[in-house]
Formats: C-alpha cells, sequence, structure tokens
C-alpha cells in the first residue's frame, strides 16, 4: 500500500512538469467563418438565381404584417437547440451564488449592444449602401 502511495505521488509530481496540450477544435468550430462566408454567398447567389423562391419564402410570416418569418424562426432554432443541450441545469441555481456574471451579460445585451449597433446600421444604410437602396427603405 505505501508503495502504491509513493508511486501515485511521484506521478503526480512529473504530471504537472508536463503541462497539457490545449484542446483543438474541432474541423467545423474551427473553419466556422467560412462556412459562415460560404453561407452567406449561397444564400445570394440562390435569391438572384431563384427571385420567385425567395420571394414565396419571404411571405411565410407568423401573421400579415407581423414581419416574423417562420422560416428564419425554425432555421434560427435548430441553430440554438444543440446549445441548449449543452447547459448545465443543476448549475442555474449557482447563479444567484454569484450574480456578477448574470448582471454583466444583462447589462452588454440589453444596454451596450443596441447602442452599439445602430451607429454602425446608420453609417451602412445611409452612407455604404445608399446607391443601392431608397432612402425611405434605408430610415426604415
Amino acid at each position: 500500500m505505501g508503495r502504491t502511495l509513493r508511486r501515485l505521488r511521484l506521478n503526480c509530481a512529473e504530471a504537472d512538469e508536463y503541462p497539457t496540450l490545449p484542446k483543438r477544435l474541432a474541423f467545423f468550430e474551427r473553419y466556422l467563418t467560412i462556412w459562415v462566408l460560404l453561407c452567406m454567398v449561397i444564400g445570394v447567389v440562390f435569391g438572384k438565381l431563384l427571385p420567385d423562391v425567395t420571394a414565396t419564402l419571404s411571405k411565410l410570416e407568423l401573421g400579415q404584417g407581423s414581419q416574423f418569418n417562420v422560416l428564419i424562426g425554425v432555421l434560427l432554432w435548430l441553430m440554438i437547440y444543440p446549445l441548449m443541450l449543452k447547459v448545465d441545469c443543476s448549475a442555474i441555481g449557482g447563479v444567484a451564488r454569484r450574480p456578477k456574471g448574470l448582471a454583466v451579460t444583462l447589462f452588454v445585451n440589453w444596454l451596450v449592444k443596441p447602442f452599439s449597433m445602430t451607429l454602425p446600421a446608420w453609417v451602412f444604410l445611409q452612407h455604404v449602401f445608399a446607391a443601392w437602396i431608397s432612402p425611405e427603405l434605408a430610415r426604415e
């Protein structure tokens, strides 16, 4: 028993000497930017080649004039659902003990982001893309 404990201590000491290799991202995550750009290009090409299909898909609203496209809602849900499966529900109770992370997240998402995104939207819609869209559409 003493020899095993000594061997265990030796192995732990050796493990501290050798740093662990950083975990590598999987193939999909490593090239996520490329996949997003590729999907954007495919979407633009699809819209240019099949304008009737694009117009039909854009009419799939939840209610008349609601501007909530059902197809986009379903695809967003399919994108977010796998992330929701990885949430450790037992750890949610720990948020009350350390609320700083939640407070920072709420502050950034509800106070910083909306206002910080307004300026780039205004620049792009009023100036960068002004030659391609009407002034009425840019103000919406």
